[in-house]
């Protein structure tokens, strides 16, 4: 069944009503019929199923059926902070790593970053790229859509506002594995940094690892910015038993 989110307060004891442009969605192209059924999404974790009740160009009317917490949503919150990549590779990163389980990406302008956004330009992308999140969340039956900030530098990160536990993947590291930084215990949150197509500048890599950031190898070959997170994030939900179909 077709997912849609809605907000809190669209939400009633007996009922959901579905309003905004999911509406055309669910007229036009499900040519979705009273009595159908959807399931329905508060964004927090609760999957609603729901079946129609009314429907109109404005909105669809359902009373809810049954409830409950939606299974898909890992238990570690990962954030991604990803060094702002070459224009259109930031949709791709956002939908993968949507479709994996990320719970939060935040674009990072590092020194060898190609892209240098203004305030105004950044708002603009984050427009588009909260979007792209939506879409992929409702594609793969997340119960959250990740939430995508605005762009900051690292000299903005402050160790009090970072995960608990932070994977540094770095192509000068040569020893210490993902597994091995991961045989510790696992944490509520965790946050994975990934450098633009240059990399890290070592300056860089220094800043970070004062922040308890980890420096990790994902294997002998080089991987693309774009491949980078979504690799580390699978094998760090991987090895904190995060990919059980329970």
């Amino acid at each position: 069944m077709s997912k849609f989110f809605v907000e809190k307060k669209q939400i009633t004891d007996i009922g959901i009503e579905i309003i905004g442009t999911d509406v055309n969605h669910i007229v036009k192209v499900l040519r979705a019929k009273i009595g159908d059924t959807l399931v329905i999404c508060d964004g927090e974790g609760i999957d609603y199923e729901a079946v129609i009740e009314a429907l109109s160009k404005d909105s669809v009317k359902t009373k809810i059926i049954r409830s409950y917490p939606c299974k898909t949503e890992p238990k570690t919150k990962v954030t991604l902070y990803q060094g702002l990549p070459k224009q259109g590779k930031m949709e791709w990163i956002i939908e993968k790593c949507t479709e994996i389980g990320i719970h939060t990406i935040v674009p990072v302008q590092m020194t060898r970053s190609v892209v240098k956004l203004s305030e105004e330009q950044a708002q603009k992308k984050l427009e588009r790229w909260q979007k792209t999140a939506e879409a992929a969340a409702k594609q793969c039956g997340r119960g959250l859509i990740p939430q995508i900030k605005m762009p900051i530098t690292i000299s903005e990160l402050s160790k009090e506002d970072l995960p608990e536990f932070l994977l540094l993947p770095y192509e000068d590291e040569q020893a210490n594995s993902v597994k091995t930084a991961l045989s510790s215990k696992k944490e509520a949150s965790a946050g994975i940094f990934i450098g633009p197509e240059g990399g890290f500048a070592p300056d860089e890599v220094v800043q970070l690892k004062g922040l308890g950031a980890k420096t990790v190898t994902l294997g002998p070959r080089i991987l693309r910015t774009e491949t980078a997170g979504s690799v580390a994030l699978s094998l760090l939900l991987y090895e904190w038993d995060e990919m059980n179909c329970f």
